[in-house]
Order: structure tokens, then sequence, then C-alpha cells
């Protein structure tokens, strides 16, 4: 049986991407924020070749596979993923990194050597893996679900070498995952079927999901930094013209009827959680306080206030 969460991941992936996208080459910060888009779009491919392996093999036992996993217990931590069983319980550390890795030791960190010949420097997974253990453990014990754990780094880039292996933990490639669990003791049996299903359930229930918006406020980016107006799709001019049944590019003619949708969604992840129908219309270059007002309707959104001062909000 298999649980998917993913949605928080790509909501995380598309703030810095959104936020690239309205930022202009000069930005001092713009080549940051791709970077880091690139490397949450790198952790979703990653996580989807592990997803991928649960999905050809089968086990001898039953077993709940949820991806994101967002506790508190002493502090905030997060999981890329949990492998529940009723023998044992394992935290998968996804790493979508390529080239020669090194696992260093005292102090504990990775380093990362590229075709190049570049030297990059990461937290140690190992370090990751450890602390998510730890917090995990208080949690269980908090709900009174003792259980072993173990931790393993899966490493899902296909071009990876790893030149110096971590010295606490185990990493392995995805396609050895399902040898890696088999292998795991199951002398004894701490769950069963309903115990595993409540587990699973209160593992949602307590989910402490960190939603990182608005992106100008946690980067330190002035809200007028940003490139406004529609974007187009096609093109990726922003400035879009407003049409009788929907949105025309000048630059290259591309139509789309919805394409406010995502401009406006842009607003709440990057500006603000709420948008006025005056905010509305500066963003999207519309004249028409009664076509800002269709457009937001259109979206059911939350709304707050009367008519005059009315503040519309995203719900993630």
């Amino acid at each position: 049986m298999v649980a998917y969460k993913d949605r928080y991941k790509r909501i995380q992936f598309s703030g810095p991407t959104m936020l690239g996208e309205r930022l202009n080459d000069t930005h001092p910060q713009k080549e940051i924020i791709i970077a880091k888009a690139r490397a949450a779009k790198a952790g979703l491919q990653g996580e989807r070749r592990i997803r991928d392996v649960f999905a050809k093999y089968t086990f001898p036992f039953e077993y709940f596979l949820v991806e994101s996993v967002g506790l508190n217990s002493n502090g905030k931590f997060q999981m890329d993923a949990i492998f529940l069983t009723p023998y044992f319980l394992v935290i998968l550390e996804s790493k979508n990194i390529s080239g020669k890795l090194f696992f260093k030791q005292n102090p504990a960190l990775l380093e990362r050597e590229t075709n190049e010949g570049k030297i990059d420097v990461f937290e140690s997974p190992e370090i990751q893996l450890s602390r998510n253990i730890y917090l995990l453990q208080e949690w269980l014990g908090e709900h009174v679900l003792p259980i072993p754990i173990h931790g393993v780094i899966v490493l899902s880039n296909p071009k990876v070498r790893v030149i110096e292996p971590p010295k606490k933990h185990i990493a392995i490639l995805p396609q050895t995952i399902p040898v890696y669990l088999r292998n795991l003791p199951r002398e004894t049996m701490y769950y069963n079927s309903t115990q595993m299903q409540k587990f699973s359930e209160k593992i949602v229930v307590d989910q402490q999901t960190y939603i990182p918006f608005p992106m100008c406020a946690r980067w330190g980016i002035k809200p007028e930094d940003l490139i406004s107006g529609v974007r187009c799709e096609k093109c990726n001019f922003h400035g879009m013209v407003k049409r009788k049944n929907g949105w025309t590019c000048p630059i290259c003619g591309h139509f789309d009827k919805i394409a406010h949708e995502k401009a406006i969604r842009d607003w709440f992840m990057l500006i603000s959680d709420t948008i006025t129908n005056k905010q509305c219309r500066t963003f999207l270059h519309l004249e028409s306080s009664e076509i800002a007002h269709r457009l937001l309707q259109s979206m059911n959104l939350t709304h707050t206030g009367t008519s005059r001062d009315r503040k519309y909000k995203w719900t993630w």
C-alpha cells in the first residue's frame, strides 16, 4: 500500500521558479533563486525515481510509503519519505546529486566534484538523517508508537559516483532499495494492519508542512522589483492584453483564455496572501475594476470585507 504526498514539494519548487521568472536578468539575486529552483526540481525528479521503484516491486509484507512528511517534535523536521512495515520503519533521505561524492567527517559535510572539476559543499546527508531519526523517535515516543527506525541515503541521480562513502548510514541507489528493505530484520511484529492504518493517518493529521510564501518577504525582495503583467506561456513576455474572451500576447500573438489565473497565483506566491481589486488591476495591467472583479470572482477565492474594501485570499 502506498500513499503519496508530493503536492507541497511541487509548491516549494514552483515558488522560486515563479520568482526567477519575474526578476530582471540584472537583479543581484536572480541567479541564486534560479539555482534554488533547479535544486528543488532535481529533488522532485529524484523522488519520482524512488517512486518508480516501489511501483515495480512488491514485498512479502504489508507496508505504507508516505512522501514529504513534515512533523513537529522539539522542532519541525522534514523527511523525503517514510517506509512503514509491521516490523520496522525506514526514513528514505533522497539526494539527486551527480558527480563524484565525498562524505567527509570532522566536520561532517558532503563534497561534490563536478565533471568540470568544480568542488561544491553541501550539508551532510548523514547529519540530516541522524537528526530526523532522533526527532522521529521523539515524535513516536510522544504518541506511544515504539518501533525500530532505520535510515538510508538514496542517491537517485544515475550520474553519481561515491568516492568516499558515508560512515554512519548506508548510501544506496534506487534499484537496490528492494534488496535493502528485504534484508532488514523482521523477527518481531510491532503493528498489525489496523495499527499501521492508524499510524499513517496520524502522520497525515500531524503534518507540519512549511509553505514558503510570500517569496518576496522570504528573500528580502521588494515587490516593485518584480516584472508585473500577465505572462505569455509561449514567448515569456509579461504584458498580455485583455480581450473579450481571454488574453492575447502582442509579441507572438498567442491566445490564452485563463492566463490571468497564473498571474494571480504568482501574486499570492510572491507578494501577499491577499489581493484587492486595485492591486489586481495594477499587477495585471487592467483599467477596468469590473473586469478585475469578474476575474477574481471566477477563481473561487475566499474573501473578506465589503465590495469596496474586499480582500481575496488563496488557500494552499
